[in-house]
């Protein structure tokens, strides 16, 4: 016998593992698979029921809490929530991250938080923007933050906002749109909010208090209270005359006061070169 002939008669003694082929589709079924699958049929089936089942539906009492308002309306408040657009008011389907940022869009709310406590309530907390000025015009009382935003329009004696400085705008030709929930004319805001932050001690005067006004004829003005002396400021512009010359016409004042308050009727605080303006006596 050749020795290919050996080599063919063992081959074909050797046995054949048919395992593989035997097993078939048997073989892809182990236990941890079938495991995984049921997990993932139960996944699916408890994911299904937490977007339908109405015990996380938000209570029928109102839909959500809503907290910290005073100067926002609440109608604008409910439209930056948006419940309304949704097919359904399970907590599971609402986006917490989009309605924070609705809410941040409205010109008086400075921080919000949105939450869901299971198992069917909305939580949303809103942080408003802090008046600090209030500012008279057109027989109104406009409430204005630091960044110029007019937050509510109220009664000039309102005891919460008596602390807050008073601005009288006079202006009839030259007068600037004031309207809740919109921002004033920045130039306009930073003379304002610059005018209106000053103090006695801050301009070296002995008077009890400051008031501050702006008219169509002197610009803004502060005048001593009761009595006393008038500084005019007068107009602002982004360029030519910009608020940030208040500070210099600020020093300009406490130095000519420091002469003798009591003897100076009218201030011009014009700064220029080694000047500060001028000034008219009081009649003796």
């Amino acid at each position: 016998m050749t020795r290919r002939a050996q080599r063919m008669t063992r081959r074909a003694a050797r046995p054949v593992n048919r395992s593989r082929d035997t097993q078939g589709w048997r073989g892809l079924v182990t236990p941890v698979r079938v495991a995984g699958l049921v997990l993932g049929v139960v996944s699916a089936g408890s994911i299904g029921w937490l977007v339908t089942d109405d015990a996380f539906a938000l209570g029928a009492s109102g839909y959500y809490d809503l907290t910290g308002l005073r100067y926002t309306d609440p109608a604008a408040a409910n439209n930056a929530v948006a419940l309304s657009t949704l097919n359904s008011n399970n907590v599971f389907l609402l986006r917490t991250g989009d309605i924070r940022r609705r809410l941040l869009e409205l010109p008086s709310v400075a921080a919000a938080d949105v939450r869901v406590a299971l198992p069917d309530r909305l939580i949303v907390t809103i942080t408003e923007r802090t008046p600090v000025l209030r500012v008279t015009h057109d027989d109104a009382t406009y409430l204005v933050d630091g960044d110029g935003i007019v937050l509510d329009v109220t009664e000039s004696d309102t005891p919460a906002v008596l602390s807050l400085p008073l601005l009288d705008d006079r202006r009839v030709e030259l007068g600037i749109p004031i309207e809740v929930g919109h921002a004033i004319d920045p130039t306009e805001a930073s003379a304002m909010l610059r005018i209106g932050a000053l103090t006695p001690a801050e301009v070296g005067s002995a008077a009890s208090q400051l008031g501050f006004s702006v008219d169509d004829s002197d610009g803004y003005v502060v005048t001593a209270v009761p009595d006393g002396w008038r500084a005019v400021f007068g107009f602002y512009t982004p360029t030519l005359r910009p608020p940030s010359e208040i500070a210099q016409q600020v020093q300009c004042l406490r130095s000519l006061l420091a002469t003798g308050e009591s003897a100076i009727d009218t201030i011009y605080l014009a700064p220029q070169d080694d000047r500060c303006g001028t000034y008219l006596p009081r009649p003796s």
